[in-house]
């Protein structure tokens, strides 16, 4: 007498066609160049959320078996060039957002409940699962079974203040980036000029006695310039840490502003080197 075994119905996602047409395809030959290699390829994302727009990336999780297969230096290699091979040749090339990650660290995130795992089995789609073992870690999660340690949650939390300290940083980075391109303008101008081109100290004072002496530039450029020179020393020698949205903003501003205004100002001196230049060859 032969046992009914009954699975459980596990809830299919509706993705759309031609995504999860894409993802198959995909799949299928990674599975079929790489063979046991592979234990699952999950398609997650946009996709599956039911968010994806016409841009939006196909993207696919490759869960690759290290536990039974040893990766030296030479198959990871292999893997890395024969996979970046594989996806070069497809048309849809472009849409693939591919992530690998073994079988182990896939686990080990698992065990103590890493959000972003948490995340890829609450609403990825099993497209290869040779494992075996996706679709049940969906029902697990379901049942609340997948918990986060208390170690996961304080690494977590660890985590956030270096992202924060990052987003300052990126913010004065910014500010630096905004000075930069207020030097290089005055720069052109000041060579367009005749001038050579002066340390930025010195940027003000040029363009006070070529430019606002003559009427040619409005002082407050100048006075600009000085505002976000003196700020950017203060960010290079550690006095600020802290940029204010507003601030930012004012900067940036203001940096567009300049530049129009320095772009003008340089097409006319060059304009007039070149009718300066053409009248010579004419009279020669």
């Amino acid at each position: 007498m032969r046992l009914k075994i009954k699975k459980k119905e596990i809830p299919k996602v509706d993705v759309q066609k031609e995504d999860y047409d894409i993802a198959y395809d995909f799949s299928t030959k990674v599975y079929k160049q790489f063979k046991e290699v592979i234990k699952t390829i999950v398609l997650f994302g946009s996709v599956v959320k039911q968010e994806a727009k016409k841009a939006s990336d196909v993207d696919l999780i490759i869960i690759v078996d290290d536990c039974t297969i040893e990766w030296d230096d030479e198959l990871i290699s292999w893997y890395r060039e024969e996979l970046a091979k594989l996806t070069a040749k497809q048309d849809y090339r472009n849409k693939l957002h591919l992530t690998t990650v073994t079988l182990s660290a896939f686990w080990d995130q698992v065990r103590s409940g890493d959000p972003v795992i948490i995340n890829v089995i609450r609403y990825g789609q099993a497209v290869i699962d040779f494992g075996g073992f996706f679709e049940p870690l969906k029902v697990l999660l379901a049942k609340g079974k997948i918990k986060a340690t208390p170690e996961a949650v304080y690494t977590i939390l660890k985590r956030s203040p270096d992202h924060l300290a990052r987003a300052k940083f990126n913010i004065l980075s910014g500010v630096e980036a905004i000075y930069w391109s207020m030097v290089d303008a005055a720069h052109a101008v000041l060579m367009a000029m005749g001038e050579i081109p002066p340390s930025p100290e010195h940027i003000p004072e040029l363009l006070t006695a070529n430019f606002v002496k003559t009427k040619n530039l409005d002082s407050k450029y100048v006075n600009w310039y000085h505002e976000i020179y003196d700020f950017t020393r203060e960010i290079t020698h550690g006095h600020r840490t802290n940029v204010k949205p507003e601030e930012y903003d004012n900067f940036l501003k203001r940096a567009e502003e300049f530049l129009r205004v320095m772009f003008k100002l340089t097409e006319k001196l060059l304009e007039k080197e070149k009718i300066i230049k053409i009248e010579k060859k004419e009279l020669v």
